[in-house]
């Protein structure tokens, strides 16, 4: 289960993943603190925006695999065995 990414505003800095259910991860990327200055009698503040979509471990993990191969490497090495097969 992967969701949609979508605007979110949190009022402390946001972890990049945190799991909040059994087996499901809210993920966040794009993080941003955003400074909101004093304005005619409000006081300013800090805020923080990202976006944030619940995906679970499963998927989580495997994204995470896919991120960690090596493309261009893994076409080297099927090349150098074609010719090593005498294929090329």
């Amino acid at each position: 289960m992967v969701g949609n990414w979508k605007q979110e505003t949190c009022a402390i800095q946001p972890d990049e993943i945190q799991i909040i259910a059994d087996g499901i991860y809210m993920q966040r990327k794009n993080i941003r603190e955003v400074v909101r200055e004093a304005i005619e009698g409000q006081e300013g503040y800090t805020s923080w925006e990202c976006d944030s979509r619940e995906i679970s471990v499963t998927d989580y993990n495997i994204l995470k695999e896919l991120e960690n191969v090596q493309v261009d490497d893994a076409i080297d090495a099927y090349t150098m065995q074609l010719i090593e097969e005498g294929v090329l």
